[in-house]
């Protein structure tokens, strides 16, 4: 009777946490969406070469790292203040940071491509000869849809609209999948790469139009000078650690494809579909986690709160990522996946470890977020911008992809040494001034 009373009391607690129902409402959905993937990647891998793959993923790559600066970390306001103003003055931020993000991205983008300057940035990052004049539209398309995306679901989770939020990322993950393995196998004779780039983005851009019916209700059209300047002030020092996040979380990438071939970022970026699992599910987690994080106005309990949930997520994580390991071999040994990729196996327990690293980085940097100083991810962006370039250039020309996956976990290993301490340091202040008759070791 006791162990019943117990499972019950436990099922209570959880059924009435906000943070777990959110969690639980948008992790099936993601699980789902990774799963499907998962499933599906043989399939991918079987309608494209395996040049065409490396490919693929490298422009992928280039794809999401620019399109986090060019986001202009104007979702941190939006997660900032969306809870602070009332119904009037939200429809003013929203409208505000709209305005903000179209109006910085026509000023950087459309000189870009009117100049053609994206041509000498190719020249920079493609060792290897591509036919770029047949992907420059196609990436265009797939970095502003990448925002707008990442955009729309930051307002999902900020505004509480989990079911909204849930049936945008369903149609996503069958409409998008569907087209392009259609689109992939009835048009064989043609690049491939071209093709599921712009299928996808393509299909992102349709159901990103329908579902901004959800933001646009909301919106209030009347620019706030006050809410611009208040947005900028803390989204300029995002801005400026995403540049050096480049290089971060680039650099890797950038030296394997300067000394090595498609073929060789082929098992390399297959080994990283197959971690992504990770970052997916703690994506959906700091979504669900930063507004109440940010609500939250009580150091102690935040404080408190991070370091259980730290603890947790990396055992959970860890556990994750030797069922992801042990299923990979599986569908090597079995032959679902092709022989020449059986390298995967060596380099993913690696790029897992890096991976864990790097999602329990966020728990800490959001108290950046919270105490107001985002200037501090600039100085930290900085140090690892210079310890990331420096071991790609050491590790990635003599080891190849072990080099590279290396770096990776040096460097978000730094990372989260770095936020721990600096963050440890900020929350100490802050408590001897909120709390001065207590002495305590905290984080």
């Amino acid at each position: 009777m006791k162990s019943v009373g117990l499972f019950k009391s436990i099922v209570a607690k959880y059924k009435d946490n906000l943070l777990f129902n959110r969690l639980v409402a948008v992790l099936s959905i993601d699980i789902f969406v990774k799963l499907s993937g998962i499933i599906l990647l043989p399939i991918y891998l079987r309608l494209m070469t395996q040049d065409e793959y490396g490919l693929y993923g490298y422009l992928l790559s280039i794809i999401l790292t620019f399109s986090v600066v060019l986001n202009f970390g104007l979702y941190i306001p939006l997660s900032k203040f969306y809870h602070d103003y009332e119904k009037g003055d939200k429809g003013k931020l929203l409208f505000t940071i709209f305005c903000l993000l179209i109006a910085i991205l026509i000023i950087v983008i459309f000189p870009i491509y009117f100049f053609r300057w994206d041509y000498a940035i190719v020249k920079i990052l493609f060792k290897n000869r591509i036919n770029y004049i047949s992907y420059r539209w196609p990436v265009l398309l797939a970095v502003i849809v990448t925002i707008c995306n990442f955009m729309l679901t930051n307002f999902f989770f900020t505004s509480e609209k989990i079911s909204e939020l849930k049936k945008y990322n369903i149609f996503r993950i069958i409409c998008i999948n569907i087209f392009a393995v259609a689109f992939l196998f009835f048009l064989r004779n043609i690049d491939s790469v071209k093709v599921r780039l712009e299928t996808t983005y393509i299909v992102e851009l349709i159901l990103f139009i329908a579902f901004s019916y959800f933001f646009i209700r909301e919106t209030e059209s009347k620019f706030s000078k006050r809410i611009a300047i208040s947005s900028l002030k803390l989204a300029l020092p995002v801005t400026i650690s995403a540049m050096f996040g480049i290089v971060i979380n680039f650099s890797d990438k950038f030296f394997l494809e300067k000394y090595g071939t498609f073929g060789n970022m082929s098992y390399y970026y297959l080994a990283i579909s197959c971690a992504s699992v990770i970052p997916l599910i703690f994506t959906s987690f700091q979504n669900a986690w930063l507004p109440l994080f940010l609500k939250e106005k009580d150091i102690r309990k935040n404080i408190e709160k991070t370091n259980r949930m730290l603890i947790r997520l990396f055992f959970i994580l860890l556990v994750l990522s030797v069922c992801i390991i042990v299923f990979v071999k599986l569908i090597l040994m079995l032959g679902i996946i092709q022989s020449k990729y059986d390298e995967t196996i060596y380099i993913l327990p690696i790029i897992l470890v890096s991976q864990i690293l790097s999602a329990l980085v966020p728990l800490y940097s959001n108290f950046v977020v919270y105490f107001e100083k985002t200037h501090i991810a600039s100085i930290i962006g900085f140090f690892l911008c210079c310890i990331s370039f420096g071991l790609s250039l050491l590790l990635v020309p003599r080891f190849g992809v072990y080099g590279a996956a290396l770096v990776s976990l040096i460097c978000n290993a730094s990372y989260f040494a770095i936020y721990f301490f600096t963050i440890r340091h900020y929350a100490q202040k802050k408590m001897a001034t909120a709390y001065p008759l207590v002495e305590e070791n905290i984080i």
